[in-house]
């Protein structure tokens, strides 16, 4: 079955956020006198808000329950986002060939709708996703299936329809539970063994693009690709 839509994660893949978030996070941490260490960020990555929100707490032991966390640190990170939020390289030419392919575009992000719209307004992308689906839509977050169930259904496609780009193993992990292919594109910060399961391993969203006939035709060999090179 050919693919007809293509469902992206937002964090990590469409914009190097990672660091912004965890730098969002030492500001917060600093009004209550409390210090980030560098080693959480791993473990760390494609969580979604609660388990992060959770993690910080224990760690530091604040004085905030998960959900106050959780409003504090996207207050942050939305004050400054419009400044810094920039496009990985590769991400609006992959948009405009998949859209110039007729193919429905979907967002599935662990993060809130308030910040996911921010983000996509200021990349001027926001337009061409015909659905998107965050935290606040599902019961659970990545690495349980629901947020890239509810998103093929929301396109109308049945998960063999769709491919999903991810960077974390949290995600990828989502996306094979619900039945849908998973094409990757590592976080810097996370060991690129943990992918073995996913359909394409690409080294950059432009590397990608060069390649998007054979992972469109819903290819099943797992392929690092990157820099015009290409290992089996």
């Amino acid at each position: 079955m050919n693919i007809e839509g293509v469902i992206f994660d937002l964090d990590g893949l469409m914009i190097e956020s990672e660091r912004f978030h965890f730098d969002a996070m030492a500001v917060l941490l600093s009004r209550y006198g409390k210090q980030h260490d560098e080693a959480w960020f791993e473990p760390m990555v494609g969580m979604d808000n609660i388990a992060c929100a959770k993690f910080v707490i224990a760690q530091t032991n604040i004085p905030l329950t998960p959900d106050q966390y959780i409003k504090e640190n996207y207050d942050v990170i939305l004050e400054f986002l419009p400044e810094f939020c920039q496009p990985n390289p590769g991400l609006l030419g992959l948009i405009d060939d998949l859209l110039t392919s007729e193919l429905r575009l979907g967002v599935a992000s662990n993060s809130y709708q308030p910040y996911v719209n921010a983000a996509l307004s200021s990349l001027g992308i926001l337009e061409h996703f015909d659905c998107i689906v965050t935290a606040g839509d599902v019961q659970e977050g990545k690495p349980a299936p629901d947020m890239y169930l509810a998103a093929a259904h929301c396109l109308g496609l049945a998960p063999n329809q769709c491919v999903a780009l991810e960077d974390s193993p949290v995600g990828m992990t989502a996306a094979l539970r619900a039945g849908i292919p998973c094409v990757v594109i590592p976080s810097p910060h996370v060991n690129e063994s943990l992918f073995n399961e996913a359909a394409f391993t690409f080294s950059s969203l432009e590397a990608l693009r060069q390649a998007l006939p054979q992972v469109l035709s819903n290819g099943q060999a797992h392929t690092i690709i990157g820099n015009g090179s290409q290992k089996l």
